[in-house]
């Protein structure tokens, strides 16, 4: 199932017009040699020849399949509408195997997972003579950008982000290849960044057991490198006029998810306390139905760092039917809420949206603490609800 992924200003980064020659124009994550999630994902997409696909880099290193995703990504390479961009990954491999090097270089390199890469040429090697040779000439002739019109504005695709001192056509290949923090924290041009490199599971969503591509709030920057190789991650595609996306498995179907308006405040604390309460062993999240404000309030991680409830770092994001069809239990946190869910779910069909109840039976409806300004007594209504669900799933 595909879903929208922009957090907020989805119409600051969704073109209105589609003046380009493709229908989709999708952009593809880092694969790091993850084969069955490459053909896992492939099979949801659909392809035709009039769609534009972008992969952002990183075919080698980490994975048990890149032998498989070499002579795939090589093979569609030939295709006039697939643009392959060059990886750090692609950079270290080519620096160790066929540019003058250290030894310290080729230890990086392989410490960051080229030992698999190592492996992976040798048994092209052997069903081939020329293929090492011919994965490095592929590899050298990667372009480290790729950027298109469309009804007026630049996107710009790259495998890590840019230096924001710098006009786009000047950028140098250590940014492309490399940023991080300084093109996250900095960039704020109009043009849009696309860009993998970061795993999202990693620096965005540290808690997320289904991470998603995302939106930086505030900023045109958009990150799609959802951690294939890492346990629990995603091969994600996005088409970038539409703000679809896909990933490759099967969407897990979770537990509990909490509900509020904004999903900054009420729903990120009963998340946080549940998955306390519960030793984190269940899958658990929270969303929105009006979603668009990107983090979780100060005061609420305050309150719950103030209570020794451990947290980290939060993206909100909208409550749709995709997350009523994933969780077995959908949690509103008070009444408009409640029917604002069921209208987003269509009726709520399989009768699992509700409020928290208290011990007696009691629905609690917890008023929304960015109003009243009493987080504390938001937090308490929560926890004790979140203690009566407890026994419920015990």
């Amino acid at each position: 199932m595909n879903e929208k992924f922009f957090i907020n200003d989805a119409e600051e980064i969704i073109p209105p017009i589609n003046d380009s020659k493709y229908k989709r124009i999708l952009v593809i994550g880092d694969v790091h040699g993850k084969f069955q999630a490459l053909k896992s994902l492939w099979k949801k997409l659909s392809i035709t020849d009039q769609d534009l696909i972008i992969f952002v880099g990183d075919y080698v290193d980490r994975g048990e399949g890149i032998a498989k995703v070499l002579t795939w990504v090589i093979e569609q390479s030939k295709k006039s509408n697939f643009i392959f961009l060059r990886g750090n990954h692609e950079q270290m491999m080519l620096n160790a195997m066929r540019k003058e090097h250290s030894g310290d270089e080729r230890i990086t390199w392989l410490f960051n997972g080229g030992k698999a890469t190592v492996l992976a040429l040798r048994e092209m090697k052997a069903n081939n003579a020329s293929a090492v040779d011919e994965v490095l000439d592929f590899a050298d002739n990667l372009p480290l950008s790729y950027s298109i019109k469309i009804d007026g504005r630049n996107y710009f695709f790259c495998h890590a982000g840019v230096d924001p001192q710098k006009s786009l056509n000047k950028q140098e290949e250590k940014f492309l290849l490399w940023s991080r923090e300084e093109f996250f924290d900095n960039y704020d041009g109009k043009d849009i960044i696309i860009s993998g490199h970061s795993p999202i599971k990693l620096f965005f969503d540290l808690d997320s057991t289904n991470p998603r591509p995302i939106k930086i709030p505030g900023r045109n920057i958009l990150m799609v490198d959802t951690g294939a190789f890492i346990t629990g991650g995603r091969l994600s595609a996005v088409d970038i006029l539409t703000g679809q996306y896909w990933q490759s498995g099967e969407d897990r179907q979770g537990e509990i998810i909490f509900v509020c308006a904004g999903n900054t405040c009420r729903s990120p604390m009963a998340k946080y306390i549940m998955r306390h309460l519960t030793g984190n062993k269940i899958l658990i999240d929270s969303a929105g139905y009006d979603a668009d404000s990107g983090y979780m309030s100060y005061e609420a991680g305050e309150v719950l760092d103030k209570n020794g409830i451990r947290f980290s770092f939060h993206v909100s994001k909208p409550f749709t039917e995709r997350e009523y069809k994933n969780y077995k239990r959908v949690i509103a946190l008070d009444s408009e809420i409640l029917a604002r869910a069921k209208k987003i779910s269509g009726g709520d069909p399989d009768n699992k949206i509700r409020l928290l109840k208290d011990d007696n039976g009691n629905e609690i409806v917890v008023d929304d603490p960015y109003i009243t300004g009493d987080y504390d007594k938001a937090y308490a209504e929560i926890y004790r609800g979140c203690r009566t669900l407890l026994k419920e799933l015990a």
